[in-house]
């Protein structure tokens, strides 16, 4: 009997996971996208932060995105019978791959693959989230 309600808590959790992380999320990926949106007003000479405050601010971003607890407890997700997607892990990798490309537009212009990484990464978060894509520079293929 105990083995039962456990297993149900379980399921539960399995199933109310996605949609609990896109409300816990759904700030922090805002703030994300806040930062992409100064980073292409920067290249259009809209804004006047330095590249590399706005790439210390996505690694912030990615760093209270996929904290390390938080990762550990989404790895668990591995166990539930059905695929769950892992919000946290996929919205703090496009938090790091803009962190990338910024740090590349600082230092002479972010890379096609950067931008490439990121423009593909952050869509699926903002999926997941709930969120309409962006288009900015940063997603725009060459």
């Amino acid at each position: 009997m105990f083995l039962a309600a456990g297993s149900q808590a379980g399921a539960g959790s399995c199933q109310d996971y996605p949609a609990a992380a896109a409300r816990a999320l759904k700030p922090r990926v805002e703030a994300l996208r806040l930062i992409e949106r100064e980073a292409a007003d920067r290249m259009q000479g809209f804004d006047t932060r330095p590249y590399a405050y706005l790439a210390a601010q996505a690694r912030a971003a990615a760093d209270a995105i996929g904290e390390a607890r938080a990762l550990a407890a989404e790895d668990e997700l591995a166990k539930c019978p059905a695929a769950v997607a892992h919000v946290r892990r996929v919205c703090a990798s496009a938090a790091r791959a803009l962190g990338l490309a910024l740090d590349e537009q600082g230092a002479g212009g972010a890379s096609r693959i950067s931008r490439q990484i990121y423009a593909q990464a952050m869509p699926i978060c903002e999926g997941l989230i709930s969120l309409s894509p962006l288009r900015t520079p940063y997603r725009a293929s060459e």
